[in-house]
């Protein structure tokens, strides 16, 4: 098992979606939210379960 991915949770202050991405996907990234467009905040990361 491949523990050294972490997943970060994403909120978009404008519509109140949250969304599960992989960090690596967004790493030094603007993430756009998929209902609004507007700029997601990262709320908090976590590694997976080893």
């Amino acid at each position: 098992m491949d523990t050294s991915n972490t997943t970060g949770w994403w909120n978009c202050l404008g519509c109140s979606v949250e969304v599960e991405l992989p960090v690596t996907a967004t790493s030094g990234f603007q993430v756009p939210c998929p209902d609004c467009g507007e700029a997601m905040t990262e709320q908090w990361q976590w590694d997976a379960a080893a």
